[in-house]
């Protein structure tokens, strides 16, 4: 005994899931937009925090600028140009001295780091 399907109740869950979609292409627009703004060496500095919190590491200034051959120095400097480019990016002070460096959560549940490899190429 199944209730009748209500037509604008179709047509009114189509409509969400449209208004869903759009939201999303706007988003993954607006990510392109913004990750295609960065060099070659912000991107790098990216991914790598990307894929050693992936290894489920801590990373700071010294095991980046280790992991990707620049100078600790360098580092700072990529990662506030990343911060200034609105890069999803955290620093945090653990112990109130290491400055510990992390890509949002939140941010991770939307875009993996493939996904905006292939937002790049598109």
């Amino acid at each position: 005994n199944t209730p009748p399907i209500n037509q604008n109740d179709t047509i009114s869950r189509l409509e969400k899931v449209s208004e869903v979609l759009n939201s999303l292409d706007a988003l993954k627009k607006e990510l392109r937009t913004q990750f295609k703004k960065l060099t070659d060496q912000e991107m790098l500095v990216f991914s790598t925090i990307y894929q050693l919190e992936d290894q489920g590491l801590a990373v700071d200034y010294s095991s980046l600028a280790s992991k990707i051959n620049l100078s600790e120095s360098s580092i700072r400097d990529y990662v506030l140009k990343l911060i200034k480019k609105s890069i999803p990016l955290s620093k945090s002070k653990e112990n109130n001295k290491k400055v510990i460096l992390s890509i949002p959560k939140e941010f991770k549940q939307i875009a993996t780091l493939p996904t905006i490899i292939i937002l790049l190429s598109e």
